[in-house]
């Protein structure tokens, strides 16, 4: 199956590319120059301008979903079919390997210099930004006037106002919050960072700070101790629920919330609050700029759609002329006249051009004196540092470390660097559709995320089977944007992975014991329900007694295991009895035993290699490997539940 959707991406890719390549002979034979770059909506205006100002360049622009817009134009680019003009909602990973250094290009100093300096690479600018958005709070207005709710004056009423409308029963979901954040590590950085604006970073302390911080004179250590004292309320009080926040996915869906009224405030930007409005008739919605504890002027956060680079296969002197037209293109897009364009394209708000932009007329009025006042802040951290400092912030509101140990970690990861943090903050891969843990599922069926995870484990492996008890998945991957930190989420925990060589008996007693838990005193299935990768089985579902039954295991194309045959098949040294077999250790697994004393070593099991892989290091290998392709799993009837 994978082999023939594999084939069959690259049937479509050849055939879009056959598509480009006809349109591209054409227009060149008439003298015009084809570029193409990929966006997340239509840019009519400004590639209207474009082809009026340059009528030798045909611009041609492919619309793609926002989710999927880094990863689809990275795998591109390691195909060697990138766009010309690349599109990255942030400059990171390994696009910084196939765009052109523009620091000597002329447009790049016509716009502000904070922003361009944030998104150097290795100290070479290569991106531009896009006009982008205003970030604040979005509050359900309908629901504050409807019940006497009173907005905010300064920054320690939000949690006051929770409180009240939790009293109340209002603007409120079945988890307890009512307060979220439309996901996304940037975001959620930029929001840890927006309430510091008013009191510190947009008063003369702060700048001196921010300016010394680029310098690398100063640390987050010294002024943001106290940056969550108002967040830890509300995630305390169950307010601000933390569940699912990740760098590219949030079990909380915010936009669904706020429109079916089960969510009081979220923290986002225009956009979403323009399509809110837009969705519905039943709500009105206000957006509110951060606020001050001291009677200072309230702020809001800018920050760009999108930035843009040029592919660097256009330096080879045969691409001189379609190297030349981008130029040209960036060119105008650094003017107003381009800017405005772009705007009137994809309603954002905020021109990052040094020279001033006409605003837009769909500026919320909550935070329109801001926008008009010049009172926009626009982040001047190195994006990397940016996200991982949001990354830390989140750790510590979900008690895994404490604010010291944070910002220092924060302050080391600025000075010195980190591979492993890279990593994680990494662009890695894009899955074709949402991959869902969710209500146990691994724990009862076939999932989609539990085949992905058993390939994975055989593939790193080199196993004939895989076995993957599904209490060790513990997260979704979200259609889009695969992060290095997402495959952590997934799979969270460190027993490593061996091989063992075992015969059919010793199979089918695996599989037995991994439907055992399939009803506990507690109604949560138990964690050794195996899921597989390199056979299949069937098992009835619990009787009236909880007791289940094993009825069918095949290899996958159908034909019975070989008695006398042996197989060697992946699974983790825990399973295997490294951590003994006592207090439900290891699963009950004793069948697979060849480590504990504490139980009899297994019969007809023989260890044949043991790994440094995790389940989290096996699909991490997996995305590297497959990097040229969207991810794809399916549910293919490897496990079948019968009655």
């Amino acid at each position: 199956m994978k082999k023939f959707l594999a084939a069959l991406l690259s049937l479509s890719v050849l055939i879009s590319l056959s598509a480009c390549g006809s349109a591209k002979e054409s227009n060149e034979s008439s003298g015009r120059i084809v570029v193409n770059m990929m966006y997340m909506n239509e840019l009519s205006e400004f590639e209207k301008l474009v082809e009026t100002t340059y009528p030798d360049i045909d611009l041609q622009i492919e619309i793609n979903m926002e989710a999927t817009i880094d990863g689809e134009g990275e795998r591109r680019l390691r195909n060697g079919h990138g766009m010309d003009i690349v599109t990255t909602s942030m400059p990171s990973g390994e696009v910084r390997e196939y765009v052109l250094d523009l620091s000597a290009e002329p447009f790049t100093d016509k716009y502000q210099s904070g922003i361009v300096q944030s998104t150097m690479i290795d100290g070479r600018s290569c991106f531009i930004p896009t006009p982008g958005q205003y970030y604040g709070y979005i509050f359900n207005k309908t629901i504050m006037e409807e019940n006497g709710l009173e907005f905010p004056e300064k920054a320690s009423d939000i949690p006051k106002l929770l409180e009240k409308a939790a009293g109340l029963g209002v603007g409120i979901g079945e988890d307890g919050s009512l307060f979220g954040i439309n996901s996304a590590w940037l975001t959620i950085s930029s929001y840890f960072l927006g309430i510091q604006i008013p009191d510190f970073l947009g008063v003369s302390d702060g700048i001196i700070w921010s300016r010394d911080m680029q310098e690398k004179k100063s640390s987050f250590s010294e002024k943001m101790q106290h940056c969550l004292d108002l967040d830890s309320i509300m995630v305390e009080k169950g307010y601000f629920n933390l569940s699912g926040l990740a760098m590219n996915g949030n079990e909380v869906p915010v936009e669904k919330r706020m429109l079916d009224g089960t969510l009081l405030v979220t923290y986002s930007n225009t956009s979403l609050f323009n399509r809110l409005s837009e969705l519905t008739d039943k709500y009105e919605y206000e957006m509110r700029p951060f606020l001050s504890e001291n009677g200072n002027q309230p702020w809001i956060i800018a920050q760009p759609d999108s930035y843009l680079a040029i592919n660097s296969a256009l330096s080879d002197p045969g691409n001189a002329d379609k190297l030349d037209a981008c130029e040209r293109i960036f060119d105008l897009l650094s003017t107003v006249e381009g800017q405005s364009a772009f705007i009137k394209d994809t309603s954002a708000e905020h021109s990052y051009l040094a020279e001033p932009v006409p605003y837009s007329d769909r500026i919320p009025e909550g935070i329109e004196d801001c926008a008009k006042g010049g009172f926009i802040y626009n982040i001047r951290i190195p994006s990397n540092v940016t996200r991982y400092f949001g990354n830390r912030m989140v750790a510590v509101l979900r008690g895994d470390t404490d604010i010291s140990t944070a910002l220092a970690q924060v302050d080391d990861y600025y000075i010195n660097g980190d591979e492993n943090i890279e990593y994680d903050q990494t662009l890695i891969g894009v899955v074709a559709e949402d991959l869902l843990y969710e209500n146990f599922n691994t724990r009862m069926e076939e999932t989609a995320i539990g085949n992905l995870v058993s390939d994975a484990v055989r593939e790193a492996t080199g196993a004939e089977m895989a076995f993957v008890n599904g209490g060790a998945i513990r997260g979704s991957l979200y259609k889009g944007n695969v992060f290095g930190s997402d495959l952590d989420v997934v799979c969270p925990y460190d027993n490593l992975l061996v091989v063992l060589e075992v015969d059919a008996e010793t199979i089918r007693q695996m599989l037995s014991n991994g439907i055992s838990g399939f009803v506990q005193d507690n109604g949560i299935p138990a964690g050794r329900f195996l899921n597989v990768s390199g056979l299949c089985y069937s098992f009835r579902k619990p009787a009236e007694d909880g007791s289940t039954e094993l009825l069918e295991v095949t290899l996958p194309d159908g034909s019975p295991l070989d008695e006398n045959g042996k197989y060697t098949i992946a699974v983790t040294s825990y399973m295997a009895g490294a951590n003994g077999y006592f207090n439900n250790n290891g699963d009950g697994f004793t069948m697979l035993n060849v480590y504990s004393d504490e139980a009899p070593i297994a019969e007809n099991v023989t260890l044949v290699l043991e790994t440094d892989y995790t389940y989290a290091e096996a699909l991490k290998q997996y995305f590297e490997e497959h990097n040229k392709e969207a991810i794809t799993a399916n549910i293919e009837g490897r496990i079948k539940v019968i009655g």
